[in-house]
């Protein structure tokens, strides 16, 4: 695969992971929630890896 081939798929599977992190729902009570959420039992490890997504997401949002 070429090297924009690649860059591409990137930029296709980081949309698709956003995506699929920013579903909202609402229950019958009216409280919105994330259904697919990212856990982890180490809260440092969970802040890093809030981190590297708040970037990530930043940096995907300024090339569209």
């Amino acid at each position: 695969m070429s090297l924009k081939g690649k860059c591409d798929q990137y930029d296709t599977l980081v949309k698709e992971l956003f995506r699929i992190l920013d579903i909202e729902e609402e229950t019958s009570e009216g409280w919105v929630y994330r259904p697919a959420r990212l856990v982890s039992s180490r809260s440092p490890l969970l802040e890093e890896l809030n981190a590297v997504l708040v970037l990530l997401k930043s940096t995907m949002e300024d090339k569209a």
